[in-house]
């Protein structure tokens, strides 16, 4: 509470301050609230994921039954229903003379591509009067696929569905039709529903809308504005345009610009302005549909008239998700949108004929280079009734009837204008205004909008190592390139738009000076432009010839560039101190999940710790934002979405504060990590800013002028700001980036260069802390040609680290567990390659296994590194780990890579040994297993270089095992395993699985069951019970795990593999063992089958029952006598005597008295979590079973 009330003292005396301090003293009172959290890093958080999400190709299914219609409008009709998705179409069959036909008929399609392409196609569905000559169109209903598969079940069942007439729509609903829609992708599991047979049912309350949805949705008018555009790539796409225009030496824009909007299914474009690279149209584009829509996506895209075919510039897309908000009452607000600046991003901006990467511009990917921005606004206007105008549209109308008559020429290709799969007559005026055709039509701009101030901003970056550079680069010099929108870009040079921008900040703006003075070089701020690295051929990495990579030594080069953008950098401040919040509450939660294995108190106590500073932080956020001045350049989203902010925070920090008070009921701890994951969740959300200001960061490698591989820096994470909390979270800090090839990547290892790069991004007015925190020790060396008296900031050519340190490097590699199969085994035969700078090393192959224990350690010698020592072992560069599987024949096949940190230890330091840790591994974005290893850097001191931590003796073949005081201790298990039988093998490679077997291995020991001889007459093995002793780690952390493997035995002494499971935590089958001497070690036997076979046999089969089973069953054996603890009341008692009592009522009483006491203890050693009524069956069942075995053994 003492904090609370200090943090709002502060405020208090805020108020009373000056205005131009309040910026800065309102982060103040922020960074105190963020401030304790995070330390000064030199170095970015260590990211073991090297490969972002990808955009995968994914098949869905889309299974529509047409069941009926109702109430449809006209006398004597034939209806018939037409479904049409993209290109597809489908229709049922005609019934005559009725209107309220029965059909039941199901249609399926099928689509391959990335989600979120599929998830804008619309489903339109249509019911047409079937006539001889033309059908008659009575009515129509459209919604998106990605709004389907958001729904429970990812379907709508039973449903009715609205058809209204696109061509009027004043005459509301055109009658009722009911169907089932359903959208499943690859392992959607399928839920069926119960089917309701009701004559008297209420359409109107079963309605096809999602949840929350008001059952009568108005019309309403969506209104995109195009402004302008700037920056766009100069070069036409056409080949015959370039050709021709290269022969004429036409030195104009060679871009023939125009805007296309899709919505809803519906598209609109603009006019095309001829040969000009910055157009302006200001046109708008009007789409009439019903509000809320059942289409989340709006599209808009740049494209090029060409005198053979249009050819796409860029595409963008805007969620009306995120710039709406559905609650009810005064909270919600209507999609709402500019006038802002959006970034586009394609293809690279070659002056090539041909262009490779042309899926990019049409949204396919990642774009992997900025093409122009455009200016637009979104707005939606509800039609009270029907399409009724609201006094604001008719005012606008009648200004822009006068004006259009003038000076608006129909676009060329006005074919493209009309709603696609329609043909209709384009429509007089007075009914276009009540169809739903897409309307375009010019505006007048208000005279506030362009006044925009322009900011001018620096971006500095340092290269610090550049390596793992592929060999297919070659041996030609390799420069990179930094750019931040054209400016920096070598192909399209910027220097001549840098001109006219600084005149329009000084406030004439008129349009002619766009073009004029392009010559002018501005120069006069004396920071020296460099944007591109100075060439330098690659050498060959030391122990991996694929690999190659750049002497940058003591000298680091440097980037420093240039650029004007309009000053909104507050959005991007705000969304920084967001996502801080995000990020310091998802730390906190993997904190809380490693205390767990700890103390459960202590896990408890940190996560209220981390729950009070989030409510802290949200306290200190609404208060700024409630002082924050509205500017003249705050949009209507801005003010909205700050608004959202507030709710969202303060409805989070309430929910928090009832976590963190709880008086009465005590949540469980799991619960409460699932509300702080939730919170997670909305922030991310939040987080994301729709309306884009400064354009994404792109480093560039480039080999013999061609661009090779890139990596995109999001501006926002490289933001400076002097408040810690609104700085972004790579800002000023070394961060390793692994370059990618444009477009679409090949499977495997795709990384083409590993870059280690300082960047800073920020106003000029903050030029000052460009270098601040660079690590120190370096003296800068200027270009050769400034004069250091005209410079406020000497941008340096690069930084000189003169001093060098030697260091060691010993990677302990110890073992990985459940890495990828990459054999039709299912097993693999992994090694792994480990790169350090310019240094590379690799494992022995250990064959045909998921967990290889490679127990060997890699020295890397006389290591050179430079800077001061004191922050290499601080923040030391990252190590990168690849695994491969080796293959006989052809090359290895990539199955995963990390990232680490070495463990740093400079001369003058005492020697521990570093304990193992586990990586994750990851192959593309998924999880590959984790390699359990650790990585020591020593210094050599320069004095005595054999003054460092003895070795273990290398074996035959030179291989040094990992020393024994790293090295897990090992002790001997016996693991018991119980054999039962297979249930639910499905088909595999098209045949029924007839003979299953099962193998069970860990730590390269195992057993295999017998042969099922026949699968269908009877799925359970003849021998039950098996054994086998194996070496693990004392540490229950570093256990192994337990692969579970099913085979099908064919025809030739051919096997197939049906599936595998592996089980990680071993912890839950371990017996706890204190025997007395006298015990007889035969019962310990018994209690051991007793526990591990339950579920060791549990995944091959019955896998739905394998969570519960796990936490549950609970073994404990002292002074002979067993007992079985369980969460149910049903114990098992097996005492010393003749186990034939075991059922007798003298053994039931004893039996109470015994779960009394035994409860008592084992509660205090493990997780009490609540299980359903099912489990206790199932474990109840186990148990008799287990009795009853007991007893026929005896």
């Amino acid at each position: 509470g003492d904090h609370d009330e200090s943090v709002n003292l502060h405020h208090d005396t805020l108020g009373r301050q000056e205005e131009e301090d309040e910026d800065l003293v309102n982060s103040d009172a922020l960074s105190n609230v963020f401030g304790s959290l995070s330390p000064k890093r030199k170095r970015a958080k260590l990211v073991t994921r090297i490969h972002e999400e990808e955009m995968k190709s994914q098949n869905y299914q889309i299974a529509i039954t047409i069941i009926e219609a109702r109430q449809l409008v006209g006398e004597n009709i034939d209806p018939v229903v037409i479904i049409e998705i993209g290109d597809e179409k489908k229709q049922t069959t005609v019934k005559e003379g009725t209107n309220a036909p029965f059909y039941n008929e199901y249609f399926v399609f099928d689509f391959v591509g990335p989600q979120v392409f599929l998830f804008d196609k619309i489903i339109n569905i249509s019911v047409m009067h079937n006539k001889l000559i033309g059908s008659v169109l009575i009515g129509s209903f459209k919604v998106d696929l990605g709004t389907v598969y958001a729904q429970p079940g990812h379907q709508f069942c039973d449903k009715w569905a609205l058809l209204t007439d696109p061509a009027d729509i004043r005459t509301g609903a055109k009658g009722y039709l009911k169907c089932d829609i359903s959208v499943t992708g690859k392992g959607d599991a399928i839920q069926a529903t119960q089917k309701t047979a009701d004559t008297e049912e209420q359409i109107e309350k079963n309605l096809l809308i999602p949840k929350g949805f008001p059952s009568e949705r108005p019309w309403a008018r969506f209104y995109v504005r195009i402004y302008k555009a700037e920056g766009l790539p100069k070069m036409n796409s056409s080949i015959m345009a370039n050709v021709t225009k290269a022969f004429i030496g036409d030195s104009k824009d060679l871009v023939d610009p125009y805007v296309v909007v899709m919505f809803a299914g519906q598209m609109g474009r603009t006019t095309v302005q001829k040969n000009c690279a910055d157009p302006v149209w200001h046109e708008q584009i009007i789409f009439k549909e019903m509000f809320p829509p059942l289409c989340r996506r709006v599209k808009i895209q740049v494209w090029d008239e060409g005198s053979m075919n249009d050819v796409a510039l860029a595409t963008h897309f805007i969620d009306l998700k995120k710039i709406s908000n559905e609650q009810d009452g005064d909270k919600g607000f209507l999609p709402t949108f500019g006038p802002a600046w959006i970034n586009l991003y394609g293809s690279p901006r070659n002056h090539s004929l041909m262009d490779d990467h042309q899926e990019l511009n049409e949204g396919f990917g990642e774009g992997v280079s900025f093409r122009g921005r455009l200016f637009i606004e979104i707005a939606v206007e509800i039609l009270s009734g029907g399409a009724r105008e609201s006094k604001f549209s008719s005012i606008i109308k009648d200004i822009k009837l006068l004006s259009k008559d003038k000076d608006f020429k129909a676009p060329k290709g006005k074919d493209k204008t009309e709603k696609a799969g329609e043909d209709r007559k384009s429509a007089p005026p007075s009914d276009k205004m009540n169809s739903t055709e897409v309307e375009v039509e010019p505006f007048d701009v208000p005279s506030e909008i362009y006044e925009e101030k322009f900011e001018e901003f620096l971006l500095f970056g340092t290269f610090f190592e550049a390596t793992m550079i592929d060999r297919k680069v070659g041996d030609k010099p390799i420069i990179f390139e930094v750019s931040v929108g054209n400016f920096g870009n070598i192909t399209d040079g910027v220097s001549a738009e840098a001109g006219w921008k600084k005149k329009t900040r000084d406030g004439e703006a008129d349009e002619n000076l766009l073009h004029e003075g392009e010559d002018e070089i501005s120069h006069d701020l004396g920071v020296r432009l460099i944007s591109t690295t100075p060439p330098e051929k690659p050498l060959v990495t030391g122990g991996n010839r694929n690999y190659q990579y750049l002497p940058y030594n003591e000298r680091k080069p440097c980037i420093c560039v240039k650029s004007y953008w309009g000053d909104q950098t507050f959005r991007l401040y705000t969304s920084n101190t967001l996502e801080k919040m995000a990020e310091h509450l998802e730390e906190s939660l993997e904190q809380v999940k490693d205390l767990i294995k700890v103390s459960e108190i202590a896990s408890e106590e940190k996560m209220r710790i981390s729950l009070n500073d989030f409510i802290n932080q949200s306290r200190a956020f609404i208060t700024i934002a409630e002082k924050k001045p509205k500017g003249l350049n705050c949009t209507a989203l801005d003010k909205k979405r700050l608004m959202l902010f507030k709710q969202e925070l303060e409805a989070m920090s309430s929910d928090a504060k009832g976590i963190v008070q709880q008086q009465k009921k005590k949540m469980p701890l799991d619960e409460m990590m699932r509300e702080t994951q939730s919170f997670i969740d909305k922030i991310r959300f939040l987080v994301d800013e729709p309306q884009n200001t400064v354009p994404d960061v792109f480093i560039w490698m480039l080999s013999s002028n061609k661009r090779v591989a890139y990596a995109r820096v999001p501006a926002k994470n490289i933001l400076y700001s002097p408040a810690k909390e609104q700085r972004g979270k790579d800002c000023g800090k070394i961060k390793t980036h692994f370059l990618k090839l444009p477009g679409k990547r090949p499977l495997g290892w795709t990384v083409q260069a590993k870059v280690d790069i300082y960047l800073w991004l920020g106003p000029a007015s903050y030029a000052q802390s460009i270098m601040e925190n660079l690590p120190v020790g370096y003296e800068t060396e200027l270009p050769p040609n400034t004069n250091s008296g005209h410079s406020a900031v000497p941008s340096p050519a690069c930084l000189l680290y003169k001093t060098l340190h030697l260091f060691q490097l010993r990677a302990h590699m110890y073992q990985a567990r459940g890495l990828i199969a990459a054999d039709s085994t299912g097993l693999s035969d992994p090694f792994a390659k480990v790169t350090f700078t310019s240094h590379c090393q690799t494992t022995k192959i250990i064959s045909q296994t998921l967990s290889p224990t490679w127990n060997q350690m890699l020295l890397f010698n006389s290591i050179v590194l430079h800077g001061d020592r004191e922050e290499i072992a601080q923040f030391p560069p990252e190590i990168v780990i690849e695994l491969y599987d080796d293959d006989a024949v052809g090359k290895a096949e990539y199955i995963g890579s990390t990232v680490a940190a070495p463990v740093v230890r400079l001369a003058d330091q005492n020697y521990e040994p570093p304990k193992l840790s586990y990586h994750p591994v990851y192959c593309g974005n998924l999880s590959g297993g984790d390699l359990l290893a650790t990585f020591e850097l020593l210094e050599i001191p320069e004095s005595d270089p054999d003054r460092l931590p003895a070795l273990d003796p290398p074996d035959i073949g030179q291989i040094y095992p990992v020393p024994a005081n790293i090295r897990p201790v090992l002790s001997k298990y016996r693991v018991e395993v119980l054999f039962w039988g297979v249930r639910e093998l499905k088909k595999v490679q098209l045949l029924s699985v007839d003979r299953p077997q099962v193998l069970i291995e860990c730590a390269g020991k195992g057993v295999k069951s017998s042969v099922i001889q026949s699968y269908k007459k009877n799925p359970n093995f003849s021998g039950l019970a098996d054994w086998f002793e194996v070496e693990l780690p004392e540490n229950e952390l570093l256990h192994p795990p337990l692969s579970i493997c099913v085979v099908d035995w064919r025809a030739f002494g051919r096997s197939t593999l049906v599936g595998t499971h592996t089980i990680n935590c071993l912890k839950q089958f371990l017996c706890k063992t204190q025997l007395d001497p006298q015990a007889t070690p035969n019962r310990l036997d018994i209690i051991e089958i007793d526990k591990a076979p339950s579920k060791s046999s549990q995944p091959a089969g019955l896998s739905q029952e394998e969570p519960f089973l796990a936490d549950h069953i609970y073994a404990e054996v002292e002074q002979g006598k067993c007992t079985v603890v369980e969460p149910d009341p049903y114990l098992t008692n097996l005492p010393d005597t003749d186990p034939e009592h075991a059922a007798s009522e003298a053994g039931k009483k004893r039996k109470q008295k015994d779960m009394k006491k035994s409860t008592r203890r084992s509660t205090k050693r493990r997780k009490r979590t609540i299980a359903d009524e099912s489990a206790e069956n199932v474990i109840d069942w186990w148990s008799k079973y287990y009795a009853s075995v007991l007893k026929m053994r005896k």
